[in-house]
């Protein structure tokens, strides 16, 4: 086995070409006078509504597009992409957008005079339509007398071109209305019309309503409060989930509970773990191992509030101890527990508002265990607020949350969606396997948003035939459940992260990129995301002798982050290696985006350089060709993972795999880490990423010293990421130091 390397270097840095060519609409496409009536109308009629509304809110207006359309294909003529306050994807079996724009009445009547002069336009000038050809025709000196007929009925070309690119990729318009009836208390969002709490409640008639919120836009109201909220203004309602029971702590009944002989030693400078769960009981014998903060009023709790947390607890402190089959290698860990929770009957509001108070006051831990979800299945069309929450503090701090992928309590319905906070997109969310490698019964399932992959990964969470020994309120005990997978993944990012020193963008991407190995299509990969992690840390850090597994460290400071001088040993001037690659970073994010959530894309390309340098990426990435750019965004999301914030690149090996041939002569590889905001706002920029490569020998050659020393030629800094020597490192780093003199 060979230890993972780490190359540090030179990252090249270029700004995109500003010129972004005339709007088109794709080849064999027209739009016809009919198209333009038909959206005319219905725009008129949205006008109408809101000339009606006495609210006082700002119009809200929803395009139904033909599709699910790429940023670049939002509107920028008839309405404007930068008054978007909501996106959702249809309830048809094809999806496409519905994209809700917060406007002025001004706006809309500006929107439907577009729409009437660009008709007019086409009757006139066009033969009242106009394909693709006939629209890149303007921009040639061929249309300059159309151009000159377009200006004369008062619009610009590009005006025009426009608002008939709009009119190819939207639909329709129309005004959204919740029409959702419920018997229980709400968490809704609103739409952001510009307005404050107070402002809104004015509107609405419900100024002394005592209303919880998180923010301005997300309250909680109980059943009578949401009647007339809807009764008052049912278009302000974005999306609205049940409070009633949310974030239950996931439980299963013990078994087997066994004597209190248990000893541990002192603990000295260990990493340390965040566990928020329920509540912890100090009796156990690893108690000195955990700093306790119980979080919940102390007339309000009941003995069972402290079996959950104690157990998850009992496995980042001593779980290979408990469980010798599952000894990772990492040794134990230090926690500190916040019992936020109760056993059941939580809301999600206060513990929201405990959580961002947790971090910021405990800015040492990195990473944080979270075994607590809800029952009730998310909402495909929006990121719940725990999980917004989780992504936003994993944002703005250098911190990864580890969350259970929830379980399925009724037993009737087949892998049910997850619950909150699993949908957390940042965080690393983990489903259950049994010991033989399968997925648990009790497994919930992606999708998240109907794109991105949920759970990440899966660890052992045992099942009805074998589960896992905890250490909690009853002693030792059998139990399982995603909540006891969960804190293995947490112990070897803490390990990768604090013994390892990698950064936690890279550590996330060593689990993903050891779950998935060599496999190209996920086995059921919304139960198991890339995979199930190996026991072993070694085996995460290790890599077999006929490959070479190296990491890249970058941060996406412009447009292209990009290498192209990595060295790859040749045999007879050819590459003898099939590659993978795995990326991952922590973007920032968007609720009142729905779908469209994550405002930053870091698009990944690897492989060979041809004559030109550009890279011909491993998985035949081809977003920036400009032939490629006609394809459907669905395409682009399907094919190479678009707006996923972890993606894994993945050569076939076969039999018949062979030699490579050189593109331009030389042994140089490349990478290039592409940035791509969706909004106007650049705040997303500078986002750390963690990329790691690994090169097998199909012929099963060793040339890992050879790299080695090829890259140190290449003026790459080479570190070889030996596991003792860390330890060593960290070990030493963590004594304490007397001076002479003082007392010991």
């Amino acid at each position: 086995m060979h230890n993972i390397l780490e190359l540090k270097g030179k990252l090249n840095h270029d700004s995109r070409d500003a010129t972004s060519g005339a709007p088109e609409i794709p080849k064999g496409a027209e739009v016809t006078v009919s198209k333009l009536l038909s959206l005319e109308n219905s725009l008129q009629e949205v006008h109408a509504f809101w000339q009606r509304d006495a609210a006082g809110f700002r119009p809200l207006v929803s395009a139904y597009y033909t599709s699910v359309v790429a940023k670049s294909n939002r509107m920028r003529g008839i309405l404007h992409d930068e008054a978007v306050v909501g996106a959702k994807f249809s309830e048809e079996t094809s999806p496409r957008h519905i994209i809700t724009y917060g406007v002025s009445l001004q706006a809309i009547k500006q929107g439907i005079g577009l729409l009437v002069t660009c008709r007019s336009i086409l009757e006139a000038v066009f033969g009242s339509r106009i394909d693709h050809d006939k629209m890149k025709e303007l921009s040639t000196p061929l249309g300059a007398q159309m151009v000159r007929a377009i200006k004369a009925r008062g619009m610009s070309k590009t005006r025009f071109l426009k608002v008939v690119k709009d009119a190819w990729y939207v639909s329709y318009f129309g005004v959204e209305t919740c029409t959702k009836v419920v018997t229980d208390a709400q968490i809704v969002t609103l739409y952001d019309t510009g307005l404050s709490f107070a402002e809104i409640l004015e509107r609405v008639g419900m100024t002394n309503e005592p209303i919880r919120r998180l923010d301005e836009v997300t309250w909680l109201v109980d059943k009578e409060q949401y009647a007339k909220l809807m009764n008052a203004a049912p278009y302000l309602v974005s999306m609205s989930v049940s409070d009633l029971g949310r974030i239950n702590p996931i439980f299963r009944c013990p078994r087997m509970a066994e004597g209190m002989g248990f000893s541990i030693p002192e603990p000295k400078d260990e990493p340390v773990i965040g566990v928020i769960d329920t509540l912890f009981d100090t009796s156990v014998y690893f108690s000195k191992w955990v700093e306790n903060h119980c979080m919940v009023q102390q007339e309000l709790i009941e003995w069972g509030d402290y079996g959950h947390g104690t157990a998850v607890s009992s496995l980042i402190v001593d779980g290979p101890a408990l469980n010798p089959l599952l000894d990772d290698g990492c040794g134990r860990f230090r926690v500190r527990h916040f019992g936020v929770a109760k056993e059941k009957g939580n809301s999600t509001v206060g513990i929201l508002q405990k959580i961002e108070q947790i971090v910021k006051g405990n800015t040492d831990i990195k990473v944080w265990n979270l075994s607590l979800g809800s029952d009730l299945a998310i909402d495909g069309n929006f990121i719940s607020p725990e999980a917004a929450l989780l992504d936003k503090i994993q944002f703005e701090n250098d911190v990864i949350f580890v969350v259970s992928g929830t379980n399925n309590r009724d037993r009737k319905q087949s892998f049910p969606p997850v619950g909150a906070p699993a949908d957390s997109l940042n965080s690393m969310v983990v489903n259950a396997a049994t010991f033989s490698g399968e997925p648990a019964s009790y497994s919930r399932n992606g999708l998240i948003l109907h794109f991105f992959n949920k759970p990440d990964v899966c660890a052992v969470g045992g099942d009805e035939q074998d589960g896992l020994y905890v250490y909690s309120t009853n002693g030792r005990v059998k139990m399982y459940g995603t909540s006891f997978a969960t804190p293995w993944i947490s112990r070897k990012l803490a390990y990768l992260i604090h013994i390892m020193r990698f950064s936690r963008e890279v550590a996330k991407a060593l689990l993903i990129d050891a779950a998935a190995g060599w496999s190209t299509k996920g086995r059921e990969q919304n139960l198991i995301g890339f995979g199930i992690v190996p026991t072993k840390i070694e085996e995460v850090l290790g890599t077999p002798d006929d490959e070479i597994k190296f990491l890249i460290r970058g941060v996406s400071k412009s447009y292209d982050t990009f290498a192209y001088n990595i060295p790859v040993p040749m045999l007879n001037g050819k590459f003898p290696y099939k590659a993978k690659a795995t990326l991952c970073y922590f973007p920032k994010c968007s609720r009142k985006e729905g779908v469209d959530y994550t405002d930053t894309e870091l698009d990944v390309h690897f492989g060979r350089l041809d004559k030109k340098g550009v890279i011909k990426s491993i998985n035949g990435n081809k977003q920036d060709d400009p032939v490629f750019l006609q394809c459907y965004e669905k395409d682009a999301r399907n094919r190479y993972r678009k707006w996923d914030n972890s993606k894994h690149l993945c050569e076939r090996i076969s039999e018949r795999s062979g030699l490579l041939e050189s593109l331009n002569g030389s042994n140089n590889w490349g990478f290039s880490v592409k940035a791509k905001e969706r909004l106007a706002d650049k705040s997303g920029r500078g986002l750390h990423f963690g990329l790691v490569i690994t090169l097998k020998n199909i012929r099963g050659n060793d040339r890992y010293a050879e790299f080695k020393r090829l890259c140190q030629a290449d003026n790459w800094f080479v570190f070889e990421m030996d596991i003792q020597s860390m330890v060593d490192t960290y070990v030493k780093a963590e004594e304490e130091v007397v001076f002479d003199g003082e007392e010991q």
